[in-house]
């Protein structure tokens, strides 16, 4: 079947398989380096946010992730995270956030993670596959993930640790959904770039990442990230 095989080529680019479902502490800290040019692309709401600065349950974060054909043109899957052995070690450490992001080993570690996998059957995306990582925090929690990974983004342009080679980072432009978001790519040398979005609303926070298993570039499928968001917003307003 399409779907499997694509899921399997996808396996070692899974963005959740560095998620731990507990919420035990990182044993390390995203450098945070003051801001300076490039900027980041980003976006924050001036809005204030509906959703509840609590975490949310399990339960509650289950319901709230896309499932089946929720969203049109895609084909979506459960992606149980995996509990890493080791942290992923990145150099320079100012990019520590950024590849935080990239295994979904974020810190401080969520209270919950539901991961799922959307597998793009027509449109646009069609022949790629994003996985997404919902995870509970306190509200202060995940705006320091955003912030962070903010600041990293500010000063990190390429690194080494974890990735297979050395590893090019750009910000591209956020999604315009959730509370906040931060968007960039990461490009290592004989790959196409792989596009990453985390978005916060209220205190969850999403990670996208969208590869292709045929090589060819791909982009963030924005009516996927809406979707998700959307249904997230509509759940916690509950």
């Amino acid at each position: 079947m399409r779907v499997k095989a694509t899921m399997s080529v996808l396996l070692t680019a899974a963005l959740l398989t560095g998620c731990g479902n507990g919420g035990t502490t990182a044993d390390g800290t995203g450098a945070k380096s003051s801001p300076s040019s490039p900027q980041a692309s980003a976006k924050t709401k001036q809005t204030p946010t509906q959703a509840p600065a609590d975490a949310l349950s399990t339960d509650r974060l289950k319901s709230a992730a896309l499932s089946g054909t929720d969203a049109d043109g895609f084909q979506i899957t459960d992606w149980p995270p995996a509990k890493p052995d080791s942290r992923s070690i990145a150099e320079p450490a100012a990019c520590q956030p950024v590849e935080n992001v990239r295994v979904a080993h974020l810190d401080p570690s969520p209270q919950v993670v539901v991961g799922k996998l959307a597998y793009a059957t027509s449109g646009p995306s069609a022949g790629s596959a994003t996985t997404i990582g919902l995870m509970a925090y306190e509200q202060s929690d995940a705006e320091r993930i955003l912030s962070d990974l903010r600041t990293s983004l500010e000063k990190c342009t390429s690194y080494d640790g974890g990735v297979p080679a050395r590893t090019t980072v750009e910000a591209i432009t956020a999604p315009d959904a959730g509370d906040d978001a931060v968007a960039f790519q990461l490009t290592t040398k004989g790959k196409s770039p792989e596009p990453i979005a985390v978005v916060r609303s209220g205190a969850t926070v999403v990670l996208f990442y969208t590869a292709s298993g045929t090589g060819a570039s791909v982009e963030l499928p924005e009516s996927l990230v809406t979707e998700q968001i959307n249904k997230l917003e509509r759940v916690s307003a509950d």
